[in-house]
């Protein structure tokens, strides 16, 4: 049994694996000790693989067409092909439950976190959106700015607070502030969401969103080893908790069309 694991490749090796949908389900399976590998598709080829693969889109156009996403999963032993973290997550939990990424019957609290936490550090979104065009290939860049210029109504370069703005440090405060409001949350002891030892999926869409930030900024960046400072280091120490589980085993592949 193998799952194939559908993410976007990047101009560098360091900077694939930025997206952090994709990182969500990439957590869970290494935390469930399930095997796969990763193929990479480029922006313009997803929908036409998407659609030799049977995935279901996952959100619709302006145009009303489908519009198809990452993470997609096919599960050679059952033949599954699944669309979206959080399906991909229950799909998982139902199929391979042990060990739980919903445990003690929390199903309502992850889907309800994982709709509502990127509410949360949304000013986050003007920094990284940007940022990821950068380290797209080519053909993918040329798709991605277009795609978000008629997503934000602006040209990505507008969409990112100039650095040594005052606009930068509001939205860099704001930023902090959403994380802020998870910290509080949650007892001084604890490094993962729920408290114990084992993560849960809550523990991996905190991560992959900081993942995918680590990714493309970089881990020397000054952006990142300041986050990692917020709230006396809550993040650092949660980010190494869950180190062991963010590896791939098998080096990804390319699709081919």
């Amino acid at each position: 049994m193998t799952i194939t694991l559908y993410d976007f490749p990047a101009k560098r090796d360091e900077h694939t694996a930025w997206n952090p949908n994709v990182w969500k389900t990439r957590y869970s399976l290494v935390y469930k000790n399930l095997p796969y590998r990763t193929v990479l598709v480029e922006f313009p080829d997803l929908e036409h693989i998407m659609q030799l693969l049977g995935a279901a889109p996952t959100e619709t156009k302006p145009d009303g067409s489908p519009k198809y996403t990452l993470p997609v999963i096919h599960d050679s032993a059952t033949n599954a092909v699944v669309s979206d973290s959080f399906i991909i997550a229950q799909y998982l939990e139902e199929t391979y439950p042990s060990p739980p990424l919903f445990p003690n019957g929390t199903h309502a609290f992850h889907a309800s976190f994982n709709d509502l936490f990127p509410a949360r550090i949304e000013p986050m979104l003007q920094f990284l959106i940007p940022s990821i065009a950068c380290v797209l290939n080519p053909r993918s860049e040329v798709y991605f700015r277009r795609t978000r210029k008629e997503m934000f109504g602006m040209e990505l370069t507008e969409l990112y607070p100039a650095k040594g703005s005052e606009k930068r440090d509001q939205e860099w405060r704001r930023f902090e502030e959403g994380l802020g409001m998870l910290d509080r949350t949650m007892r001084k002891s604890d490094i993962l969401i729920m408290g114990g030892n084992l993560p849960c999926f809550a523990d991996f869409t905190v991560a992959g969103w900081l993942c995918s930030f680590r990714t493309v900024f970089g881990a020397d960046s000054e952006e990142w080893r300041g986050l990692m400072q917020w709230h006396d280091g809550r993040w650092y120490r949660f980010m190494k908790a869950l180190e062991k589980y963010e590896h791939d085993s098998v080096q990804p592949m390319l699709a081919r069309l």
